[in-house]
């Protein structure tokens, strides 16, 4: 239960400073400087006022000095994090695996709510996500080396090569779909984003279940984009909740696809 708490406890923080990522990126800001402030009157927020959901509790979603509004999405967002890394703990434990999968998930939590409000994605948080998933198998032999529990280095090495094919694989997949859908119907139809989270995807997941990831995001689409009338729907939100759908479900995918294979 500690655990679980710890995770939880850790996913709030994180979804705390996910605001502040979600706010500043798309203006070009420092995620730095200044410190927090309220953006209507200007004044510096004091540490207790960025307490994870607490602080808004107990301020009744106001400002601490000029009492407007704060917006109900950053509580939102810190309870989403919250919860997302708790449920990656309940599936990894804790350790390195925990930490970066749920940190990956945030990510794309943030580049989901950045691509739906400003219809941009941008690179430094999209790459670094890719960096995550990359670097993953690497990141937990440090772990592992420092806490005394290493096991064949073979087997890490192994995961790391194995993490850039499936990447690799998969972003040239979804470059090589968007060519070819873009000659056919005379417009982009998947930028460089959706190739760099593909991308993360392959490495995350691997094959086959990347792939029903991608499937499942596709159907998600589909009511958005009829209803759309020819409107841009961003498709990165798509993508984040079928990768999210499709790892907690994975064993029962898994066992669905190896019937279907047998």
């Amino acid at each position: 239960m500690g655990a679980l708490l710890f995770a939880l406890l850790v996913g709030l923080a994180i979804g705390s400073f996910l605001n502040v990522l979600i706010v500043r990126i798309p203006k070009g800001e420092s995620v730095v400087f200044p410190p927090s402030h309220c953006p209507e009157c200007g004044e510096s927020l004091k540490w207790w006022h960025n307490v994870p959901l607490l602080s808004y509790l107990l301020l009744r979603g106001r400002c601490a000095y000029c009492r407007n509004p704060i917006g109900a999405l950053y509580p939102v967002v810190e309870a989403l994090t919250g919860l997302l890394y708790l449920v990656v703990a309940l599936k990894t434990g804790l350790g390195m695996e925990w930490f970066v999968t749920a940190t990956i998930f945030a990510l794309l939590l943030a580049l989901s709510l950045i691509d739906f409000k400003y219809y941009a994605v941008p690179d430094s948080l999209n790459l670094t996500a890719l960096a995550l998933a990359l670097l993953e198998p690497l990141l937990r032999f440090l772990w592992d080396w420092g806490t005394g529990t290493l096991s064949d280095f073979d087997l890490y090495k192994k995961a790391l090569l194995t993490r850039f094919a499936d990447a690799a694989i998969l972003a040239f997949a979804f470059w090589a779909l968007g060519f070819v859908v873009k000659r056919l119907i005379k417009k982009e139809a998947l930028g460089e984003a959706d190739i760099i989270i593909a991308a993360t995807m392959g490495a995350m997941m691997g094959f086959p279940l990347s792939l029903v990831a991608i499937y499942i995001a596709a159907v998600l689409a589909i009511v958005p984009a009829i209803f759309a009338r020819g409107h841009m729907v961003p498709f990165v939100p798509f993508l984040a909740l079928g990768t999210w759908i499709a790892w907690v479900f994975e064993p029962t995918i898994m066992s669905w696809w190896s019937r279907l294979y047998a």
